[in-house]
């Protein structure tokens, strides 16, 4: 009866120490490093000054939310694919162009890349079908690909800092019903 006790405490326990790792936030590549690979999910590297985004995050194969936030990143590596990846903030770096490699992540529910400097987002936009929160704020975006319409779990949908017309706006409304799409107050600007 001991014996079946402990046993059931330890399974218990394992359970519970697993459970608690998905939820830690490892806030410096260091700190990640120093642990099992596959037990990181959550890593902060905000603030990093970096110009490119560390090789040794991609050991980290059960990675679920990435903040790169807040870098001097321009472009991301061909093999930035992490098969659970469901939150990638990469706002406020420094990105002319829309890293279509994010399109292989086809976990992402949440993608926050505003304050940078893109015009366009990619027709390949339509195969992340998970996301939920797009948020692209403060860019100079000014084509929206008719495929963004096949994300039908999209809820929200942030277009802020961006000069568009009130016909522009009311377009995208109608392509996107089920979405809260953020605009500034409409203008006479032409997009």
């Amino acid at each position: 009866m001991i014996k079946k006790l402990v046993t059931i405490f330890c399974i218990s326990a394992f359970q519970f120490i697993g459970f608690s790792q998905t939820d830690r936030l490892f806030e410096s590549l260091e700190a990640a490093l120093q642990v099992n690979p596959d037990s990181v999910y959550r890593l902060d590297l905000s603030r990093a000054s970096l110009k490119a985004v560390p090789t040794e995050i991609f050991q980290f194969k059960n990675l679920r939310e990435l903040n790169l936030s807040k870098n001097k990143l321009t472009d991301l590596p061909n093999n930035f694919v992490f098969a659970n990846l469901e939150v990638l903030n990469l706002t406020k770096n420094k990105f002319e162009t829309f890293p279509q490699v994010i399109c292989k992540n086809t976990s992402i529910k949440q993608l926050f890349l505003g304050k940078n400097h893109i015009s366009e987002i990619p027709e390949c936009i339509g195969d992340l079908s998970e996301l939920v929160i797009f948020d692209i704020w403060f860019n100079t975006i000014s084509v929206i690909p008719e495929s963004i319409t096949q994300l039908k779990k999209l809820k929200s949908f942030d277009l802020r800092g961006m000069n568009y017309s009130d016909e522009f706006q009311k377009e995208w409304r109608e392509k996107l019903p089920w979405v809260e799409i953020q605009f500034d107050l409409g203008c006479d600007c032409g997009i």
